[in-house]
């Protein structure tokens, strides 16, 4: 019997970061409806750990497919979403927009912790246009940090650590180690 150590650590490494369900989902987020597919819709709630009722499962999966057919901003997303839920949705805003466009980073609890940002607002409106600033001060923060020679090395060690996922948006692979990183 024959070990191939590498394959087994980037296998492993790939199934504890998920590799594979968000290759699946960003295959198919534009060939299907996501309004209506509830295939596509299981895999996108349990990787993203989507947990909210049908109804804002409904208003959020129509939106997101009608988001499709146009250019999608966060400001619209997250703006459409709290006026029609009522509640300011910057995570998944974010996982809707980074699903649509691969170079958008994600708003997701570590990776702002990381980042040291923090939402604050005493009002929901408050929190919405928070939300909306701190967003553009993480997409920021992506842009300085993926042109230093550490953005560099981190790609290079996940693109060798897992040479089947090197199509992945660079953006996208800092997401992962910012998410990794509790």
């Amino acid at each position: 019997m024959k070990i191939d150590a590498n394959k087994v650590i980037e296998e492993r490494l790939a199934a504890c970061m998920g590799l594979d369900k968000y290759v699946v989902i960003m295959h198919q987020v534009m060939e299907v409806d996501v309004s209506k597919d509830a295939v596509f819709q299981r895999r996108f709630n349990s990787f993203y750990m989507v947990r909210r009722n049908a109804a804002w499962r409904k208003v959020y999966y129509e939106l997101f497919e009608s988001m499709k057919s146009k250019p999608a901003t966060f400001a619209e997303i997250i703006t459409t979403l709290y006026e029609q839920t009522g509640n300011v949705e910057a995570s998944f805003s974010s996982k809707m927009l980074a699903t649509l466009y691969p170079d958008k980073p994600l708003w997701d609890r570590h990776v702002v912790r990381n980042l040291r940002l923090h939402l604050t607002g005493r009002t929901k409106q408050k929190q919405l246009e928070n939300a909306i600033e701190l967003y553009a001060k993480i997409e920021k923060w992506y842009g300085d940090f993926l042109s230093t020679s550490d953005a560099k090395e981190c790609l290079a060690v996940f693109d060798r650590a897992l040479p089947r996922y090197t199509s992945i948006s660079d953006v996208k692979k800092i997401d992962f180690f910012l998410w990794s990183i509790r």
